[in-house]
């Protein structure tokens, strides 16, 4: 049986058009009586405190709008995140969470205490110490923001629940699965101990370029829902000409039998992706290969890797030396240091998880292809 993704056209956030649109999926993805008199937890992208016309962060009128429809139905509407960098109160206040939790009698999730669950099915993680709200919420949402992201490329409703994960243990995840296939195979462990039961992603303005929070925002004009997060992220990636194939977690997922990849298995409802289709869409620099190229020895496999790995790079104008990169940098010992009053990097142990860039409050941080750091 094929997958269903609903795919409408949206290009302003209007709260009554992205509920009504929002409705309108659940009713034809036939997922209305899961959220009858539950309590639902949204969970959103809160990367760090941004403004939601930075296209940093999930928009508010689409938490709000998803959480009207929940209320519609009888359901308790609990909103949260844990973010990366920040405090809370700050972090919902600067991205508009806050308001519309007040304005509209929501709750915010437990996202200060911990618990761990046990996944006996994970291929390489076992156990996840997740936040609380994973054990308040009958139901759980993703409500993702499509963006680039320097490591894993794209970022959408499966990344997304790598927020269940408390703050500062996000970087130690990084470093114990600093292999990007490793990574991959992680998040689709965390997806399989979650089970989130629906994904919504937010692509009326999207990131491009530098993300998850350096990049540029870009009209996409869109709204996606799925109970199929592995069709629902491959879905959004075609309709910006991401190849869900060269998305890890995506390829891994399908193959993982975790949802549907192929395009002829998956239908597309309610708009088409041909009419939404977005050209040009920048993406971060992508890996390639080494040995993809030519078998080579040892020493000039290290140096052609310097040239085709994508690896941080600083813009010294812009940096602060505030040291929120050294700060998340999960490296051990730290693969940056501050000297000479500039960010130093050591190529030696860095790790290639671009922490320090998704962190990078001045946007200080890119993501490139060069010889040297």
């Amino acid at each position: 049986m094929n997958s269903k993704v609903f795919l409408s056209k949206c290009k302003r956030y209007e709260i009554e058009k992205i509920e009504k649109i929002i409705e309108n999926s659940f009713k034809e993805l036939n997922v209305l009586d899961r959220i009858k008199n539950k309590r639902v937890l949204l969970k959103p992208n809160l990367l760090a405190p941004s403004e939601p016309e930075k296209a940093v962060t999930t928009h508010p009128s689409v938490v709000e709008a998803a959480g009207k429809v929940i209320q519609k139905y009888g359901g308790e509407v609990i909103v949260g995140d844990s973010p990366g960098v920040g405090t809370k109160d700050l972090l919902y206040k600067k991205t508009g969470m806050k308001k519309v939790v007040e304005d509209n009698n929501f709750k915010f999730a437990d996202f200060n205490n911990r618990i761990e669950i046990k996944n006996h099915s994970g291929k390489i993680v076992k156990k996840f110490t997740l936040a609380k709200a994973f054990k308040e919420a009958d139901v759980i949402i993703s409500v993702a923001k499509l963006k680039t992201h320097s490591m894993t490329y794209y970022t959408g409703a499966i990344k997304n629940m790598f927020g269940m994960v408390p703050g500062l243990l996000k970087p130690q995840f990084h470093y114990r699965f600093s292999d990007k296939k490793l990574f991959a195979q992680m998040l689709l462990d965390l997806i399989v101990t979650i089970k989130p039961d629906i994904g919504i992603i937010d692509a009326v303005t999207a990131m491009e370029g530098d993300g998850p929070r350096n990049g540029t925002p870009r009209n996409v004009n869109a709204i996606l829902v799925s109970k199929d997060f592995v069709s629902l992220d491959s879905t959004a990636c075609r309709l910006v000409k991401i190849n869900p194939y060269k998305i890890l977690h995506i390829k891994k997922g399908a193959k993982g039998k975790l949802g549907k990849l192929k395009e002829k298995n998956i239908d597309v409802v309610g708009d088409t992706l041909d009419n939404l289709k977005v050209k040009k869409f920048k993406q971060p620099p992508k890996e390639t290969g080494v040995d993809s190229i030519v078998p080579l020895p040892g020493f000039l496999k290290e140096i052609i890797k310097r040239i085709f790995v994508p690896k941080p790079k600083f813009d010294h104008e812009k940096c602060i030396l505030c040291g929120e990169c050294i700060r998340v940098c999960p490296s051990k010992p730290k693969s940056l240091k501050i000297q000479d009053d500039k960010v130093k990097i050591n190529r030696e142990t860095c790790i290639r998880c671009f922490c320090c860039q998704e962190m990078c409050p001045e946007g200080a941080i890119k993501s490139r292809r060069n010889l040297w750091f």
